[in-house]
């Protein structure tokens, strides 16, 4: 497991909690110090787009028990920025729809959407 994931699994701020047959919540809290505010920006830390989507990917990964990968990102929207320190709040509602992987993914902070996108997943290859 590379940094940034284990990075993402160490600031869980809470249980992952399930609130509907096809839906997880967990809380985050991504410190000053987590790795991917890493050059994004110094002196003006905001969590990068890239990061926030990784992070919905590794809690799919963990409710489904399997290592996933994205295989595409549809309508996102990044709304405002996830600073260290703040809480943030990240459902997953997974489906399949003609065979594919689907995960509509919202963040929050204090109650306001953050970001709100859907992803198509996939299970990670393994190497021979």
């Amino acid at each position: 497991m590379n940094a940034l994931r284990r990075g993402i699994r160490a600031s869980a701020a809470g249980d992952l909690a399930r609130t509907g047959p096809d839906t997880v919540v967990r809380r985050y809290r991504f410190a000053p110090g987590f790795i991917g505010f890493s050059g994004h920006f110094p002196g003006n830390p905001i969590l990068p787009a890239i990061v926030q989507v990784c992070a919905v990917v590794s809690l799919a990964e963990e409710e489904g028990g399997k290592a996933l990968r994205i295989a595409s990102v549809r309508s996102a929207k990044f709304l405002s920025p996830i600073r260290p320190d703040d809480e943030v709040s990240i459902r997953c509602r997974r489906w399949v729809d003609s065979g594919e992987d689907i995960c509509d993914a919202t963040l929050t902070v204090a109650g306001k959407t953050s970001a709100a996108f859907q992803l198509r997943l996939a299970e990670e290859e393994t190497p021979r």
